[in-house]
């Protein structure tokens, strides 16, 4: 049973009375782990179930003997929005603060962003005066990109690819080469797949509103995304705010952010279980059965934090339709590589540079670290590659040497850096970032409403659903526990 009444620094409304019920949290990502300490000192007991051997998901953190740090996964968070200080306020309630390290919208790293076209890397406008400018590879000034979309008539519709609605609103170029990379470099994917009710909605429906983006995004203010006011409360927000913070990390890695979470859940009584996967969930009049290798579990909620494709199977017994709805959301496998080279040798200050994907490279693209976060005299890269790719550029199961020779080839060829790395890990992380192909929104409201209908305790949370970012899965954890009390 969990020890406290409530639980601490998260800014939601009073805490209600305690329920006795057992709710069971399917995957102890960070999403998972979210779950369960939004949950505690409102529900009897929580039980956080993880098939693998460790928490955390695709967080991934390698420390060294000698203090170098590695990140195999994501490695910042974002500070904009309420889903962003929502993440912030976390960490300080979780007594954070002091070991959390900002970058400030001012730091190179959050200014200069590149993209390689024809073998060359060219640094994206990032102010009024360079939106100004004719910049390569872009054939005219971005900002007169502005006058298309006051031009273009307006396509009625219910979803479309992302690349078709930028490219309708703004012309080819900027969706070839900012829109495309940028649909690579956060979700490993092809923008001509991925749907932009699901990850520009704001954009797309004032465009159906008023006929045009900029016109919309102006006529249509009072309906943009309010500030919180409880986030306010928060000194950290408050801190990030009034610095100006563009992301942030934390000292010794990412991976310490679900140290934490664990650490905390499990002082305050959450069950939490490793090595115990999830073979099915089954429905015994108005409660579920978890079925694992071990042991039935029944129990009154489940929230699952499980991929969609993972959830799907395990759901198959309980109800088809569901199955078949969470079965259509895509993944993708990516190379990871961190590579550690003596001294500095990123000559060009920068976030890193991404590929569109009209340029024969195999490469999604690569993250300058040390420029980001400094280690002493050496230069950290992380480069990705494959995604919606892979199987096409390396085969069903390539060999680490293979993926580790595509990335030093890489920084060989476009960083003009010719020395063997000093120290390097391949990861090869399979099905790691789902895809929200167009009808991507309609098919999540469909599961979620035939759960409602079908009166099934079950709540979908984390990265499958409403946001593949970090944020994203944090808050569509706290969301699936607020409803549930």
């Amino acid at each position: 049973m969990c020890k406290h009444s409530s639980i601490g620094f998260q800014f939601t409304s009073p805490v209600t009375e305690l329920k006795v019920m057992t709710v069971a949290v399917l995957g102890g990502g960070v999403s998972g782990l979210a779950a369960a300490h939004y949950l505690c000192g409102r529900v009897g007991r929580v039980v956080v179930l993880e098939g693998s051997e460790r928490l955390g998901g695709w967080i991934e953190t390698t420390s060294h003997s000698d203090g170098v740090v590695f990140e195999h996964g994501p490695r910042t968070l974002r500070v904009a929005g309420n889903a962003g200080g929502n993440t912030l306020a976390l960490a300080e309630s979780l007594g954070l603060t002091d070991r959390v390290v900002s970058v400030p919208y001012s730091h190179p790293s959050a200014r200069n962003r590149m993209i390689l076209v024809g073998g060359k890397l060219h640094k994206l406008p990032n102010s009024l005066k360079t939106a100004f400018t004719k910049t390569s590879p872009f054939s005219r000034p971005l900002a007169l990109s502005a006058l298309t979309d006051l031009k273009a008539k307006p396509v009625l519709n219910t979803d479309e690819s992302l690349f078709s609605f930028v490219r309708r609103r703004f012309g080819l170029e900027v969706a070839k080469y900012a829109i495309d990379p940028l649909a690579r470099g956060v979700f490993a994917g092809n923008a001509r797949d991925l749907s932009v009710t699901s990850l520009a909605k704001r954009l797309h429906v004032v465009e159906q509103k008023h006929g045009s983006v900029l016109k919309g995004l102006i006529k249509d203010r009072k309906n943009a995304e309010k500030p919180n006011l409880d986030l306010a409360k928060s000194e950290l927000v408050q801190r990030a705010r009034k610095e100006r913070w563009s992301v942030w990390s934390l000292e010794g890695g990412l991976e310490n952010l679900v140290r934490t979470l664990e650490k905390r859940n499990r002082e305050d009584g959450v069950e939490i279980r490793t090595n115990t996967k999830v073979k099915g969930v089954i429905q015994s009049g108005g409660r579920l059965v978890v079925q694992t290798d071990s042991e039935e579990l029944e129990v009154d909620h489940i929230i699952s934090c499980l991929p969609a494709n993972c959830l799907s199977s395990v759901i198959s017994q309980t109800n088809l339709d569901v199955s078949r709805l969470l079965a259509s959301i895509p993944f993708v496998t990516v190379g990871v590589v961190n590579l550690e080279y003596a001294g500095h040798l990123v000559n060009e200050p920068a976030f890193g540079y991404l590929v569109p994907s009209s340029e024969p490279n195999r490469v999604l693209g690569v993250i300058f670290d040390t420029c980001t976060f400094p280690q002493g005299n050496r230069t950290i890269l992380t480069i990705m590659m494959g995604g919606y790719w892979f199987k096409s550029w390396f085969g069903d199961s390539p060999s680490e040497q293979t993926i580790l020779d595509t990335a030093v080839n890489e920084v060989r060829q476009t960083l003009g850096i010719n020395q063997e790395p000093d120290r390097f890990i391949v990861k090869i992380l399979r099905d790691c970032i789902p895809q929200y192909v167009v009808g991507h929104s309609e098919n999540v409201t469909n599961a979620r409403r035939l759960l409602k209908d079908l009166r099934l305790p079950l709540s979908l949370a984390g990265n499958s659903y409403d946001g593949a970012g970090i944020n994203d899965a944090i808050i569509s954890a706290k969301k699936a526990a607020q409803e549930l009390l």
